[in-house]
């Protein structure tokens, strides 16, 4: 049938309805479909990045505790060596710095 022997039968209102209800389902269709994707992958970008940005500041966290015990056995060392009585205080100092964490 044609559009405009349908037009003839039903009238011009009950067509521009079915144009309406047709027009609404390929819309969330749409919505559905292209959408969905894109914020799909907009969430898994994001999470990527997220994932990356935990990845680093773990690994921040690694090499200061690095560096932090490196520090700690050069002052020993250091301590150690001098014989002035520097090691008896750096092991009290090091008690209390302890004792605060």
């Amino acid at each position: 049938m044609e559009v405009f022997e349908l037009i003839e039968r039903f009238g011009l209102p009950v067509m521009m309805v079915v144009a309406l209800g047709f027009y609404a389902k390929q819309q969330t269709n749409w919505i559905q479909n292209e959408l969905q994707k894109e914020l799909r992958e907009s969430f898994e970008r994001l999470e990527g990045i997220v994932i990356k940005l935990i990845d680093a500041q773990k690994q921040s966290l690694m090499e200061t505790k690095e560096i932090k015990a490196s520090y700690h056995a050069i002052v020993e060392i250091l301590a150690s060596l001098s014989g002035n009585g520097l090691k008896e205080k750096f092991v009290t100092r090091k008690r209390k710095h302890n004792d605060n964490y």
